[in-house]
């Protein structure tokens, strides 16, 4: 295999998958004619992909294909009603643990700056951050 070769063998697999437009085709062809290497792996591809399409042809069952496009047609979006439902459980589930564990939200924004900064601070240790978190957890309680 020449350095020809290695400049045509990936025209000749896009021409092989029929991607190739029509200078391409022209190109891979006229070297195929040329070059018994390439003709040789041109089969063993040819081989190779006859051999996969007939190990993953199974037909598939009656009625496949009907299914297939009734299910994908009759979909079923979640309403605007079912959203606001879950949406309105979810922060009344938040207000009630928030009331239960005695937490307002005005402590918790007042301390966020806080536990931001500490968070990002490369001299804040592990032990003092778990500290803040322990002191923090406690007026909860």
């Amino acid at each position: 295999m020449n350095d020809e070769c290695t400049k045509f063998l990936p025209k000749i697999h896009e021409w092989l998958e029929g991607g190739a437009d029509e200078e391409t085709s022209l190109l891979a062809q006229l070297h195929l004619r040329n070059c018994h290497r390439c003709r040789e792996i041109v089969k063993e591809w040819q081989l190779i992909a006859q051999e996969i399409k007939s190990s993953i042809s199974v037909p598939t069952p009656k009625g496949f294909d009907e299914r297939l496009k009734q299910r994908l047609n009759d979909h079923q979006l979640v309403s605007w009603r079912e959203l606001a439902v879950s949406w309105s459980l979810t922060a009344f589930s938040v207000a009630a643990s928030a009331l239960w564990f005695g937490v307002s939200l005005t402590d918790v924004i007042r301390t966020l700056p806080q536990w931001v900064i500490s968070a990002i601070s490369w001299s804040t240790l592990p032990v003092q951050w778990l500290q803040q978190f322990w002191d923090f957890m406690s007026r909860w309680a």
